[in-house]
C-alpha cells in the first residue's frame, strides 16, 4: 500500500529480456518469491492488484535477491 503495509492476492509477473513470463500471488503479508531464477539477466518486475497502481521496476539479477518491494501510487 501507500503506507508502505503488504497486500495479500497481489499477482507478482518476473518477465525476461526475450518476454517470458512468470507469476507469484501475494501470501496474506504481501509476500512472494520465484525459484530457479537464472543470472545474469535483466527481469522486470511488475505488480498487478485491484487496488492499487505499481510502478514496475527492472532489475540485473546476479544473485539471491531479497526485499525487492514495491510502494503502491495512489
Amino acid at each position: 500500500t501507500p503506507a508502505g503495509l503488504g497486500i495479500r492476492n497481489a499477482v507478482v509477473t518476473l518477465t525476461d529480456s526475450v518476454g517470458m513470463k512468470r507469476t507469484a500471488t501475494t501470501s496474506s503479508f504481501g509476500l512472494y518469491s520465484f525459484d530457479a531464477v537464472p543470472t545474469g539477466s535483466n527481469y522486470t518486475i511488475s505488480v498487478g492488484s485491484k487496488r492499487y497502481r505499481f510502478a514496475p521496476r527492472t532489475l540485473l539479477i546476479s544473485g539471491n535477491l531479497t526485499d525487492v518491494d514495491f510502494i503502491g501510487l495512489e
